[in-house]
This record gives structure tokens, C-alpha cells and sequence, in this order.
């Protein structure tokens, strides 16, 4: 039997033995150090994809690939409730995970009405030639709806 008071919380049974998870005070830690730099960047894309920003405040933070699959989801009203003007998106959880340096992986949990929608993005570094230090940009954007 697993004592589950000091090491951790049950969250599975595999004939009689449970699986355990470290238990974690408060949530979850980031890896980067860069999580209020990642809900940040999740807010803006998460506004713009709702429609309750223009689409336009993301093209200086995004390659063109992203920004044209931004438009296309906006054009589709993925993220908007049923009925009229649909319930407003709500950022639930916001993970992120640097697999290089300058360089931001991040998945975030949005809650639309009753349903769980899931929004991952890349992040990385640019230097332009008007900003001598570097800016974060949107590279990659996959999402389930």
C-alpha cells in the first residue's frame, strides 16, 4: 500500500497498486522562468482570437504563417459561445517549457462556456534592425478547434 500522506496524491490504480504524483504546494512550477512572459503573449493571442481585439496588434509579434492562421481562426469565430456576441474565452492554465534559449514553447487550457479548448504556441527571439535588443515573436501556433 502506498502511503499517499507523504509521498504524494494517488491518481491511478494498476491492479491494486496506485500510480503516485509529487505533490505540488500551489501551481505548478515553470521550467523558465517565463511564465508571466507566456500568459502575457497567451492573453493578447487568446483577445484577438476571441475578436475582442483587432487582428492587426498581432502582426509585429508574429511571423506571416502565424499571423495568416490567426486571421483564418478569427474569420471561423472558433473561440465565441453559442448565441449572440458568444461568452467571452477565459485563460485557465498557462505552461511553458524552453527547449532551447530564446526559444518558448507554450500550452495554454481556455475555457469557453462549459467546453476545455487547448491553444499552443512557439515563441523566439528576433533582433530587427530599429531594436537593438531582442523581441519575443509568435512562430508556431496549433490549437484543437
Amino acid at each position: 500500500m502506498v502511503d499517499t500522506a507523504t509521498t504524494g496524491v494517488r491518481i491511478g490504480r494498476v491492479h491494486g497498486l496506485g500510480a503516485v504524483r509529487a505533490r505540488h504546494g500551489g501551481p505548478m512550477p515553470t521550467r523558465t522562468g517565463h511564465n508571466t512572459l507566456a500568459r502575457h503573449y497567451a492573453v493578447r493571442l487568446l483577445e484577438v482570437l476571441s475578436g475582442h481585439r483587432v487582428c492587426d496588434q498581432l502582426a509585429a509579434l508574429a511571423t506571416e504563417e502565424v499571423y495568416d492562421d490567426v486571421r483564418t481562426l478569427v474569420r471561423r469565430r472558433s473561440l465565441h459561445g453559442p448565441g449572440p456576441g458568444g461568452a467571452r474565452p477565459v485563460l485557465r492554465r498557462v505552461f511553458d517549457d524552453s527547449p532551447a534559449p530564446g526559444v518558448l514553447e507554450v500550452t495554454a487550457t481556455v475555457g469557453v462556456d462549459e467546453r476545455l479548448e487547448f491553444l499552443a504556441f512557439r515563441l523566439e527571439q528576433h533582433r530587427t534592425p530599429r531594436r537593438p535588443e531582442p523581441a519575443w515573436r509568435f512562430t508556431a501556433l496549433e490549437t484543437r478547434w
